[in-house]
């Protein structure tokens, strides 16, 4: 096993420049390229449909305290009694 670097192809885009000052703007504002940032709202972007809910919030699971049945309505002979 040797170390590898991954290899980047260049793709060109048209863009107005409405949108190209906004990818300037955020660059700017993180410090980072703007290759960097667009590499980066593709990710995010295409990798969201692939991400359950449960592994989106998952850093949120057990995280509220409360009574474990909130339910406003006694029902007898359904669930646990």
């Amino acid at each position: 096993m040797g170390n590898t670097i991954p290899t980047m192809e260049t793709v060109t885009l048209k863009l107005d420049r409405r949108h190209i000052q906004r990818l300037k703007d955020q660059a700017e504002a993180s410090g980072r390229s703007q290759a960097a940032v667009v590499r980066d709202l593709i990710d995010r972007h295409l990798g969201r449909r692939k991400r359950s809910l449960h592994d989106q919030a998952k850093d949120l699971c057990g995280s509220v305290r409360g009574a474990k049945d909130l339910s406003t309505r006694t029902v007898k002979g359904y669930g646990r009694d």
